[in-house]
Parts: C-alpha cells; structure tokens; sequence
C-alpha cells in the first residue's frame, strides 16, 4: 500500500473513531477491502497520530490542570482506547517536559533540593525525578573544572607511573600511557549537560 492511500484510509479511520465506531467495526471495513492485517495496524497508527495531533493539547491541558478526561465532553467523540492512549502519550510527554527543565535548572546552577521541589511529580515519578537530578548535577560535577583537573591529574600520574615503572623494572606498559593521554584529552574536552 501507498502512503497516500494509507493516509486516505487513516483520516477516515481517524474520524470512524472520534464518532465512537469500535475498532472492531472498522477493522471489519477495511478487511472487507482486501488489506492486509499489516496494513491495518499501519493505518490504525496513523488515525491515531491523527487524532493525537488534534486533541493533544487539550490533552495536555487536562492532566496539567487535574481535571477529568474520562468523560468530559470534548472528549465525548473518541474511543476510551484512544483517550486512554492520549492519556498515556501527554503524560510521557510532560515527562519528557519535566526532564528537560531538571536539565535546564542544573545547568542554571540551581541546587538539587530547589530542583526537586519545583519538579512536577505527577508525571515524572519521584525516583526517576531524583534519579536524573543526581545525573544531571553528577555531569556537571564532572564537567567542572576541579573535575576536569582531577582527570587531567591522573593522566598525568599514569604516564609518570609508566615512566618510573620502566626505570626500575625495566618493563613498559604500553596501555598505561595510552589510557593517561586519553584521561588528559578528556580533561580539556568537557562533558556537555544534555
């Protein structure tokens, strides 16, 4: 099938499924014109990115205010399978939101503690909020420049340890040095807070 005619079978699904048609009704439909399973679960993805581009705001909206979804009249049209899929996605998505504003207040120098109070935790459980809080502010220690000095020190110590290793018993070590002048390079190269 073509990604015209999946497109063309997807808006239509799209709106079988905001006028509350079962899944099983319009499976039936498209089978009947000769689709293969394959295809119908393309064009099911489809109608419902569809309809998630259209009610996702609105989504998002909802569970930011805590207001009801289930059975809320803008929502009247749609399947519980879709709504329950929308809830799902704009929950993620507000997940991924509340991440990347832990990243942005870390690297605005704000202090673990201040992070996780301004944290939604509705969303981004409590654990994985801490989690990545702990991540993000352990790649900034890293990135500083007394932890890019430590690195830079121990590659240093590694080569001077080959060098004294090899004057006393008279063996060289060759990864030794290697491993040295790759902490030394990272040392000047500082980690990026994605």
């Amino acid at each position: 099938m073509d990604y015209k005619t999946k497109i063309k079978h997807a808006e239509r699904v799209a709106e079988d499924l905001q006028n509350m048609v079962s899944i099983d009704q319009i499976k039936s439909d498209l089978k009947s014109k000769d689709l293969y399973d394959s295809d119908i679960d393309n064009i099911f993805v489809s109608a419902r990115n569809i309809i998630g581009e259209k009610y996702h705001p609105k989504i998002k909206e909802y569970l930011l205010a805590g207001k009801p979804i289930h059975g809320a009249e803008e929502f009247k049209l749609l399947d519980e399978d879709v709504i329950n899929q929308l809830i799902t996605k704009g929950s993620k998505g507000i997940a991924i939101n509340e991440k990347q504003k832990i990243t942005q207040l870390i690297k605005d120098g704000v202090t673990p503690q201040e992070v996780f109070k301004q944290t939604d935790t509705r969303f981004l459980s409590a654990d994985k909020a801490t989690e990545h809080i702990n991540q993000m502010h352990s790649l900034k220690q890293k990135s500083s420049g007394s932890g890019r000095m430590l690195t830079i020190m121990g590659g240093i110590g590694l080569i001077l340890l080959t060098v004294i290793l090899f004057f006393t018993i008279g063996r060289l070590f060759y990864v030794l040095p290697f491993i040295g002048i790759v902490m030394i390079i990272k040392g000047f190269l500082p980690d990026p807070v994605e």
